[in-house]
């Protein structure tokens, strides 16, 4: 599956324009054409559009969404009305990228509200401040924002960002650092002053009113780290494996490849006898197809099939404007098309044959890790990444510590993708067009694999140096607990 990625986010600091951004103006004509062209594509393209949501709330989320469309003067205020709509679907993978006017005037105009956050369940806590709230310190609760609490700010996150099912950890992870700032500028625009309410790491409970700051207040996103999978020992039989990516893409720019990355980590820990192993896939966001399976097929030793179905549309998909425009999209080649089937309703089934089917794996790996396993994983955990956690989950293959995986436990629609581009905002919708649905239920319907021993982010933490969840499990690890449950945990 496709690493779908909070397009909404991205791409965001490059250089000053030469010349001035767009205007960014829509006609109500331009605005009604947009969102209906997205409503169209959306419907046509998406294998199973009630899957997370019911027609009902649906249809309600259109008529909200065109009465906002209606009321649109400009590329931002359709993306207010627009992103909401495809929020209540349930389905991460399908995004929304601003157009570069939309970009361009966010760089050069944009006023943030001035504090980096982490989010847990237990509250919303600084992590860093600039301009008038550079003397906050890390650590102080927030309260509340001009009187909204946080199960408010939370509910407009949801609203206001991708997300699998009705998981929140998702969203809180994405939202951490700059990203709330960012995202509420998007969605509400400049506001001259923010009054929060704060609790000090003393204890100490103030008011504050902070002004925004602009874009560049902030410093640049730090770099992504190395893609490739790494394994370090904690004791003699105790491993600890690192799995950021499941992303081809990512492992040839470093030079190598996964299969064979991944293979010789567990011919290392096959030759030196371990017994324990750490799996963190806490920053995993998923990649290539079946990477997740390669790994799985190290962890469990006979194949499985995990899907129960892999579902499209039919193949070639074409909706038309309200002016008579016409999109088209094809979502297999000639070749790929061998390898479905087509049912009474013009849908097509993967059919379940090598190489990929509806297994993890054909064969097994040759080297296959028995001992006990400890996973790490949370909100960020997501695509290819929760599906392993998934898999392994609903194996019973390891202890879970960490939060609520980012992904839903039955299965998600992603994969490839129409990348459709509204032709007046100039914002480019990236529908997902396969639905996997797994073999093993839901046990919470919408929500993600749910961890054994609960440990969530803590500011200023630091993988593997200062980190709770990680300090979880190797204390978990020197229990004699064999099968993982709750009582296994610290």
């Amino acid at each position: 599956m496709l690493y779908p990625l909070i397009v909404a986010s991205c791409a965001l600091l490059s250089a000053a324009p030469a010349t001035p951004c767009p205007s960014g103006v829509l006609e109500p004509r331009q605005a009604r054409e947009d969102l209906e062209l997205a409503i169209s594509a959306v419907e046509a393209a998406m294998p199973d559009l009630y899957w997370r949501q019911s027609p009902r709330d649906w249809a309600r989320r259109k008529a909200e969404a065109r009465a906002l469309a209606a009321k649109a003067t400009t590329e931002e205020r359709l993306f207010r009305a627009l992103r909401p709509l495809l929020s209540g679907i349930g389905e991460g993978h399908l995004s929304v990228s601003r157009g570069p006017g939309m970009n361009c005037r966010y760089r050069e105009h944009a006023r943030l509200f001035p504090l980096d956050l982490l989010w847990r369940d237990d509250g919303l806590f600084v992590t860093a401040g600039y301009g008038t709230a550079s003397d906050i310190p890390p650590g102080t609760r927030l309260l509340s924002i001009n009187g909204e609490r946080r199960a408010s700010l939370l509910a407009e996150m949801m609203r206001a960002s991708p997300h699998d099912g009705a998981i929140q950890t998702g969203v809180m992870r994405d939202r951490g650092g700059a990203g709330y700032a960012r995202v509420r500028w998007w969605m509400r625009g400049g506001e001259a002053r923010y009054d929060v309410l704060l609790r000090l790491p003393d204890g100490k409970t103030i008011r504050r009113t902070l002004t925004p700051v602009t874009v560049t207040a902030r410093p640049s996103s730090p770099t992504e780290g190395s893609p490739l999978a790494t394994l370090s020992w904690v004791d003699d039989t105790t491993a600890y494996l690192h799995v950021p990516t499941f992303s081809n893409r990512r492992y040839r720019e470093a030079g190598a490849a996964f299969e064979p990355t991944i293979r010789a980590h567990f011919e290392a820990l096959a030759a030196r006898g371990a017994r324990n192993l750490i799996l963190d896939l806490r920053d995993n966001g998923g990649g290539s197809e079946p990477n997740e399976s390669i790994l799985f097929a190290h962890l469990v030793a006979e194949p499985l099939q995990k899907y129960a179905s892999v579902r499209t549309r039919p193949n070639h998909l074409r909706v038309s404007s309200t002016t008579g425009r016409v999109f088209e999209h094809t979502i297999y080649d000639d070749e790929e098309l061998a390898t479905v089937q087509a049912q009474a309703d013009g849908h097509l089934l993967r059919i379940n044959a090598p190489p990929e089917g509806l297994m993890t794996r054909w064969t097994r790996a040759q080297t296959v890790f028995d001992g006990r396993l400890v996973v790490l994983a949370g909100g960020a955990t997501f695509s290819g990444g929760a599906e392993l956690a998934s898999m392994l989950r609903a194996t019973e293959r390891g202890l879970f510590v960490g939060e609520e995986v980012g992904g839903t436990h039955g299965g998600n629609t992603s994969g490839y993708k129409w990348d459709l581009v509204l032709p007046h905002s100039g914002m480019e919708l990236g529908i997902p067009l396969l639905a996997f649905r797994f073999v093993w239920p839901e046990p919470q319907p919408h929500r993600g694999a749910m961890p054994h021993c609960t440990v969530q982010p803590s500011v200023g933490e630091q993988r593997v140096e200062n980190d709770a969840a990680y300090r979880i499990a190797v204390q978990a690890l020197r229990t004699p607990w064999t099968e993982p449950s709750r009582r296994a945990c610290p």
